[in-house]
């Protein structure tokens, strides 16, 4: 059933191609998209649609969050909850998880990597209407090499070119709007090290092309050099976390216009929150590990122009569902304008997942995931990450908060 009618007065709507905000605005949605962009109100608001009255609030797209594990919550060991709780309780914590995530303004996410293709099921009890969360763009299981990072929970084993054909071929067949690939190591497998690469370029070639042929986007969990490398040169579209980027990585990325999904929370929390707070040792030895070489390649990829989309890898220790704004803070903190941030994760994202006919921006036609927030989030960003500042959510036209009055054409006739 296609949600109700919203009309949201007296708006500042950003213009993402001028990277700002035009005032005084109202945005017509209907049957779960944008209607009409209007200077003035509309005169003939239909019967029963609701009214908002914005009152010179900020009006932005949803938000986009290109690496999520919507089946985690970001408990300290989450690995041991993975691999000991039933199906069933992992699917109600999904659930949970998926209305946080859509309750704090993030309108899209792409998963990757869950057990039991868990993702793909939840994906579709979201379009279906069954359950409250984003858009999920669901890659199933991961593929990865025999003991490589992410084996025994979030990802599948192969080996040699023809395998990982096949086990992108079964993501495929299962449901999988997206394809993960692991060329790297990774912080949180026991025993395989952050530095080390696992696919080579011939096995990476073979996921990507089949990935492609069926017109889905790939990304690369890619954190040591070799392995970034191997990633860009098999054709991925975007390197996840990009740990230890060199120069030469860095002019790859930049030429063949591959994006970098970073991923700075995963880390920064793991490391500071600590075993003091549960997160196993080793987890924590490899945070500190990777830490200032990751934030290092961040910087060095923004001054290279570097096409960035916003992921936080939520799920992992302490990156809990709802708190996916703060990668925007770190990721003003290391260089990023606000302008910036807020564009990697609505435009720039919605390009990266091929979405960008369907959300990421507002246009008329295109999808209702709109927030309205109090402040100015290209003055001061951290908006986006006070609850209490956003002030309704649509994820495409459905109202998923609203902290305004809601009127009807009816009541505010004469």
């Amino acid at each position: 059933m296609a949600p109700q009618p919203v009309l949201l007065r007296n708006v500042a709507v950003f213009d993402d191609a001028a990277r700002t905000f035009r005032q005084g605005l109202s945005v017509f949605c209907r049957d779960g998209r944008i209607d009409r962009i209007l200077a003035e109100p509309l005169s003939d608001v239909p019967a029963g649609a609701l009214v908002i009255d914005g009152q010179g609030r900020f009006l932005l797209p949803g938000l986009i969050d290109c690496h999520v594990h919507l089946t985690s919550g970001g408990d300290p060991n989450e690995l041991a909850a993975i691999r000991t709780e039933p199906l069933a309780i992992r699917a109600w914590k999904a659930e949970r998880n998926a209305a946080a995530t859509v309750r704090a303004g993030v309108t899209t996410v792409r998963d990757l990597g869950a057990a039991d293709h868990l993702n793909i099921h939840l994906a579709r009890a979201v379009d279906a209407g069954l359950l409250e969360g984003p858009r999920i763009l669901a890659a199933g299981y991961g593929v990865t090499m025999t003991g490589g990072h992410g084996h025994g929970f979030i990802a599948v084993e192969a080996d040699g070119p023809d395998d990982v054909r096949k086990k992108v071929r079964e993501q495929l067949r299962a449901g999988a709007a997206a394809i993960k690939l692991f060329a790297s190591g990774g912080v949180m497998t026991p025993g395989v090290d952050p530095r080390s690469p696992s696919f080579t370029l011939e096995e990476l070639r073979a996921g990507v092309e089949e990935a492609h042929k069926a017109f889905r986007v790939v990304g690369a969990h890619a954190q040591a050099t070799e392995g970034i490398k191997n990633a860009i040169l098999a054709g991925v579209d975007s390197i996840e976390h990009g740990v230890w980027l060199d120069e030469e990585a860095v002019a790859m990325m930049v030429e063949r216009g591959t994006y970098l999904v970073a991923t700075l929370t995963a880390p920064w929390q793991i490391a500071h929150r600590g075993v003091e707070a549960g997160v196993p040792a080793y987890m924590v030895e490899k945070g500190w590990q990777v830490l200032e070489s990751h934030e290092q390649s961040f910087r060095a990829a923004v001054r290279a122009g570097v096409r960035i989309a916003m992921g936080t890898d939520q799920g992992t220790p302490f990156n809990r569902p709802g708190e996916n704004a703060q990668e925007l803070l770190r990721m003003a903190r290391l260089g990023l304008s606000n302008a910036a941030a807020l564009l990697s994760a609505t435009a720039w994202a919605a390009d990266l997942l091929r979405l960008a006919d369907r959300t990421g921006r507002i246009r008329e036609g295109l999808d209702a995931d709109l927030l309205l927030l109090d402040r100015d989030p290209l003055v001061d960003l951290a908006a986006l990450a006070e609850p209490d500042a956003i002030r309704v959510i649509l994820a495409r036209g459905t109202i998923i908060r609203a902290a305004l009055p809601l009127t009807t054409p009816e009541s505010e006739a004469p």
